[in-house]
């Protein structure tokens, strides 16, 4: 791994345009060019598609925030909407990083999922800091795990939820700054990849791997290209 190290979700829209407007608008990215937006610590590569939908490979990008409650106000006031995953507002995963974590889901260009994020706790600074995770859904979380540990990805925390439906397994693992959260519910445990293949966040690229350029397929179809 290389002092550039750095994940960066592509997002496959329809209307480049209407989402560069959405994504500057409402969650205060700015246009860094070539089909490039950045929020902070956060970029973010536009790419075009005809007629992507649902959420596969690749569920969401999360957002650190300080506080999720006033941020979300803030968003909404400048026409943020919630997103089904949250359809009521914040909730709390207790077991994360020690003091737990608030989140929330909101819909970015056409319906992709954006996650507000904050670690419970003091918090650090106002406002939203750029990148916090990518989540991406596993059936084999074991596999998915490798895959990204032989990328060069190192292990950050692994956390076990156990709720009355099963148990989630969950994996951080990161690269640079960036941080890409596995997880394997027991809904997707042992399947066949259910995913959409035409999904809105579409692939990962990867900088400062020191391996050779070009495009890795992971478990379930995910797509790396590595820069």
């Amino acid at each position: 791994m290389t002092a550039d190290a750095t994940i960066i979700p592509e997002l496959a829209v329809t209307d480049r345009t209407a989402a560069t407007a959405l994504l500057l608008r409402v969650f205060g990215f700015s246009d860094a060019g070539g089909g490039l937006l950045r929020l902070g610590s956060q970029t973010v590569a536009l790419v075009g598609a005809d007629a992507p939908a649902g959420h596969g490979k690749i569920d969401h990008l999360a957002l650190s925030v300080a506080d999720v409650d006033a941020t979300l106000a803030a968003l909404i006031a400048r026409g943020a909407e919630l997103e089904g995953t949250t359809p009521d507002g914040p909730r709390e995963i207790a077991e994360f990083w020690g003091t737990g974590v608030r989140y929330v889901f909101l819909r970015g260009p056409e319906g992709a999922r954006i996650e507000l994020c904050a670690r419970r706790g003091p918090a650090a600074a106002a406002g939203i800091a750029g990148h916090d995770h990518i989540g991406i859904p596993c059936t084999d979380i074991a596999a998915s795990e490798r895959f990204f540990r032989d990328l060069g990805l190192t292990p950050l925390a692994a956390v076990d939820l156990d709720r009355p439906e099963g148990v989630t397994h969950v994996r951080f693992l990161r690269h640079g700054e960036s941080v890409v959260e596995l997880y394997g519910p027991p809904d997707l445990r042992g399947r066949a990849a259910p995913f959409a293949a035409n999904a809105l966040w579409r692939g990962l690229r990867m900088t400062g791997t020191g391996q050779p350029a070009g495009e890795r397929t992971g478990p379930d179809g995910l797509r790396v290209t590595l820069l």
